[in-house]
């Protein structure tokens, strides 16, 4: 007999439903955005300041298509618990985006406290793009500050993780800021 064949117990976890919960927070997170491009924008200003958190090559990438989104975006923050991979990133997006990056030093920041810098650095909204244990955590963080947030996927890898995104986009939703995902 294989294991497929057995029914399920609708109470039981399984990887199905976990998978489906999780979905269900992605959507929550996607009809809680407003679009970034027409919400972030500061009064009298065509700018759009982003700080990036999670500096990988992930996170690097994201910060690029962010850029190529809209002329009017810039990073201007970087944060990951390796200063080395913040300032390989700071060269990566100069090299690709020298007109779009803007990363002073002193808005580089290394750590595990480095993402809420990131957050209080005067930033329009964050790129969240590092390792998914700390998705939920920098999701209410970054909503609580009032920011607009976009934030890869997985959103979270357990349900206390997707309990925690679907509250901060609902949130969100309240403050009428944008939570976005690919």
């Amino acid at each position: 007999m294989n294991l497929n064949d057995l029914p399920s117990d609708p109470r039981r976890p399984s990887r199905r439903r976990f998978l489906q919960t999780s979905a269900t927070a992605a959507g929550a997170a996607t009809l809680g955005s407003l679009g970034l491009a027409s919400g972030v924008h500061a009064a009298g200003d065509d700018i759009i300041r982003l700080g990036l958190i999670g500096c990988g090559e992930r996170g690097t990438g994201a910060a690029i298509q962010a850029m190529n989104a809209d002329a009017g975006v810039k990073i201007v923050a970087l944060a990951d618990v390796f200063a080395d991979h913040v300032e390989r990133c700071r060269g990566k997006l100069r090299q690709a985006k020298p007109d779009q990056t803007a990363v002073d030093d002193d808005h580089c920041f290394a750590g595990f406290d480095a993402y809420r810098k990131v957050i209080d650095s005067g930033v329009d909204g964050i790129l969240i793009a590092c390792s998914s244990r700390f998705h939920p955590d920098y999701l209410t963080a970054g909503v609580e500050a009032g920011k607009h947030v976009f934030v890869e996927k997985p959103h979270a890898i357990d349900p206390p993780g997707v309990h925690r995104v679907l509250a901060a986009c609902e949130e969100a939703r309240k403050r009428k800021l944008s939570v976005g995902d690919k």
